[in-house]
């Protein structure tokens, strides 16, 4: 059982992490997001992944340059049960970083039909690279698209109905700064209008976030942006 959570205030940031060190304290995996006053520019970020738990004390210093915080708790794994950076959350590839909560159920089916080659045995680090994937190799989701409907929209729909067994992640996009959300049978609650969101139900997560639609998250709330079909074994 891992968690994911995130928000635009430190403050609340370091609540949410505390109160999701009850989903693991295997380790602990974060993307810092700076502030940029140059729209179109790529955002610099800051990552951070570690053992075991951590004092966020010292991070109050970040406040003032980055804009947003994303984390996430995990479990050991079947597949790793002893702590290595690449083996962390969160997990990397050329235009995504993504964390996830949950267990995949078609990750060597996935590989084999749309990487061909993937060496990291845990399940999550599939999904940054088949988004990428798709958004450089996917005609289709380039086609007819909108304000809403963007490409990027497009792909993380496209993956999200590939991925079989429960989910929840947070997307982050090198190529727009924009952060989305995605549920499939895992837990993951939100605040509409702040944009804060947990694995773990609280007093700045109340609202139990939707299967099957994707939010992007922004400093004025969750905003519904795309729709997919969940997998979900618990999903009726």
């Amino acid at each position: 059982m891992c968690g994911i959570f995130g928000s635009h205030n430190f403050y609340v940031y370091e609540q949410l992490y505390n109160i999701n060190k009850q989903r693991g304290t295997f380790s602990y995996g974060s993307v810092y997001i700076k502030n940029t006053v140059n729209p179109g520019l790529i955002k610099e970020t800051y990552v951070r992944k570690q053992p075991s738990t951590t004092n966020l004390t010292g991070d109050y210093a970040f406040q003032q340059e980055y804009e947003q915080f994303l984390g996430h708790t995990q479990a050991p794994t079947s597949a790793q049960r002893k702590f290595s950076p690449s083996t962390s959350h969160p997990f990397n590839s050329i235009h995504y970083i993504v964390a996830h909560n949950g267990v995949l159920e078609n990750t060597e089916q996935l590989i084999k039909e749309n990487i061909g080659v993937h060496d990291n045995p845990v399940d999550s680090s599939v999904i940054p690279v088949l988004l990428s994937y798709v958004f450089e190799f996917n005609d289709s989701v380039h086609d007819n698209g909108t304000v809403t409907d963007t490409p990027e929209v497009k792909a993380i729909q496209e993956v999200c109905n590939m991925l079989k067994g429960t989910f929840a992640c947070w997307i982050y996009s090198k190529l727009t700064g924009d952060t989305y959300i995605v549920r499939s049978g895992s837990t993951l609650y939100g605040n509409i209008m702040t944009g804060d969101f947990s694995s773990t139900r609280c007093d700045m997560c109340k609202t139990e976030l939707k299967e099957g639609v994707i939010y992007c998250v922004t400093s004025e709330g969750l905003a519904t942006c795309g729709e997919f079909e969940s997998n979900s074994p618990f999903f009726l």
